[in-house]
């Protein structure tokens, strides 16, 4: 009820079993005015304002249990939710610190694979081989997501790029492919771990 949000509990209560003791004594009273000649007349109505009173307290009764109820229900809720809320942070830093440290482990392997292009393979890359613009063309319409022109996919005449650079563009690639899939990961963890700890404050 709408007026049990506005008055003190101590005021509800207070009416409450003032009705219930008013609305008894009015009961009581029209059975003994039966004995009384000259109250004889106002037995009836005594006995319906008893029973309406009464009535009426016992609705404010029940309204004010139901409403007490319902406020312990919401203290509890608001309980567990809090406690969701400091896992759920606990969660966010814990899937925050594991990701970076698999894009760093990521970053790394892909230094040291640069590096051993630059200082171990990529001369001898470069001295066995030379890349045709076709290749070039068909490496920068892929990662475009484009479909290369017919006669530039054909040519087969020489590039200025070299092996050794085509081949750190790829690791740069597979690389970024490796941080994305793990940050992919991340976020689907970060789903399950966050649904399953707020679908247990509705338990």
């Amino acid at each position: 009820m709408w007026i049990l949000h506005w008055l003190p509990d101590s005021m509800i209560l207070f009416v409450t079993y003032a009705l219930f003791a008013l609305g008894l004594a009015l009961y009581t009273a029209s059975k003994l005015v039966q004995w009384i000649p000259m109250m004889l007349q106002y037995r009836l109505p005594a006995e319906l304002l008893g029973i309406l009173t009464v009535t009426v307290a016992a609705y404010f009764y029940g309204g004010h249990s139901t409403e007490m109820a319902w406020r312990e229900r919401v203290r509890e809720l608001e309980a567990k939710l809090q406690v969701a809320e400091q896992k759920s942070q606990e969660v966010n830093v814990k899937i925050e610190t594991r990701v970076v440290e698999k894009i760093k482990v990521v970053k790394e392997n892909v230094y040291i694979n640069k590096e051993i292009i630059r200082e171990v393979a990529g001369a001898q890359l470069d001295a066995q081989c030379s890349l045709p613009r076709s290749s070039v063309v068909l490496h920068d319409s892929a990662s475009r997501n484009e479909v290369p022109d017919r006669a530039a996919a054909a040519d087969g005449t020489a590039s200025d790029v070299k092996a050794s650079a085509l081949l750190e563009t790829v690791v740069d690639n597979y690389g970024s492919c490796h941080q994305n899939a793990e940050k992919l990961k991340a976020w689907q963890d970060w789903y399950r771990e966050q649904k399953k700890i707020f679908e247990s404050v509705t338990r």
